[in-house]
């Protein structure tokens, strides 16, 4: 009998590292010969481009009517992408899942409507959130050159660091928290280790 696979998503603020951390821990996970699927949210599909464009300011859309974009980007990610993988037993490591939007969407709309939207969705088996101030990331996301999104300020992202705290400490056996502001390095060996130790050795 095949066994099932495995759900990791790395998740924080935006410009906290997590998408170097997601490509170092594929990279690894392969080198060690293990099937990796890695994806990440919003998605390329069709709801999530339209996601993209109200993030980038190009369609306005309320806050609620954002997040059940997200919600429902999630829904058609989960079916076409992350059951299939997991149902032939591979890994799949994801680049932010639900835990963003409850931290972002609580800038707008209360955190426990969210968390209700939710209620039946397949929970990772284990989220990393990189903790990063965010000062750092703002920092961070200069460095891009890039124009901000409609959550890249600091005020916002202050608001939304403060709600994944609240999550860290509300599903203490669901969300690890790690330290994002040392060298990439140093951060993505202890990723690897807490997965090792909580989730990869049980399917050995």
């Amino acid at each position: 009998m095949k066994k099932a696979g495995k759900f990791i998503v790395i998740d924080g603020l935006d410009g906290c590292g997590k998408t170097t951390q997601v490509k170092l821990l594929v990279e690894k996970l392969r080198e060690q010969g293990k099937k990796v699927v890695e994806t990440n949210e919003p998605t390329k599909g069709p709801v999530g481009k339209l996601i993209r464009q109200v993030l980038e300011k190009e369609v306005i859309l309320p806050p609620d009517a954002l997040q059940l974009l997200f919600v429902a980007d999630r829904g058609d990610h989960l079916k076409r992408t992350i059951k299939p993988a997991l149902s032939a037993g591979k890994i799949v490591v994801s680049d932010r899942y639900l835990w963003s939007t409850i931290a972002y969407g609580s800038l707008n709309l209360n955190k426990n409507w969210l968390l209700s939207l939710h209620r039946y969705c397949l929970y990772p088996d284990i989220s990393i959130f990189l903790d990063v101030k965010p000062k750092i990331c703002l920092q961070r996301i200069g460095l891009r050159g890039k124009s901000r999104t409609v959550f890249e300020e600091e005020k916002e992202l202050k608001i939304v660091w403060q709600t994944y705290q609240w999550l860290v400490k509300k599903f203490p056996r669901r969300v690890i928290i790690i330290d994002g502001e040392r060298k990439p390095e140093i951060i993505s060996r202890e990723i690897l280790n807490k997965i090792f130790n909580q989730i990869l050795m049980t399917n050995e």
